[in-house]
C-alpha cells in the first residue's frame, strides 16, 4: 500500500483526466524533477493517454501566478462550463 505524506490531495479530477502527484521518492528513482506531475486522459472510454507535467520553474511560476491573478473570473468561467 503506497502512503502520501503531502498536505495537498495526490490526485486531482479535472473533466475527463486526473492530474497525479508524484512521489518524491519515485521521482528521484526515476530521475525526475521533484514536484513532477502525471496527466491521465481518458479517451472515447477505450484508452488512456498520459503525459509527464515536469514542475514550472521559478519565473514560469511567478507568471503563472500574475496571470490567474488578473483573469481568475474567466479561469472560473471556464471551469463552471467545463473547459
Amino acid at each position: 500500500m503506497a502512503i502520501t505524506r503531502t498536505k495537498k490531495p495526490a490526485i486531482k479530477v479535472v473533466g475527463k483526466s486526473w492530474v497525479i502527484q508524484l512521489p518524491d521518492g519515485f521521482s528521484s528513482e526515476n530521475k525526475l524533477a521533484k514536484g513532477t506531475q502525471v496527466l491521465l486522459t481518458f479517451k472515447d472510454n477505450e484508452k488512456v493517454e498520459a503525459e509527464i507535467l515536469p514542475p514550472l520553474n521559478e519565473k514560469l511560476q511567478a507568471v503563472a501566478g500574475k496571470v490567474l491573478k488578473r483573469r481568475r473570473g474567466v479561469y472560473e468561467e471556464l471551469r463552471r462550463l467545463g473547459d
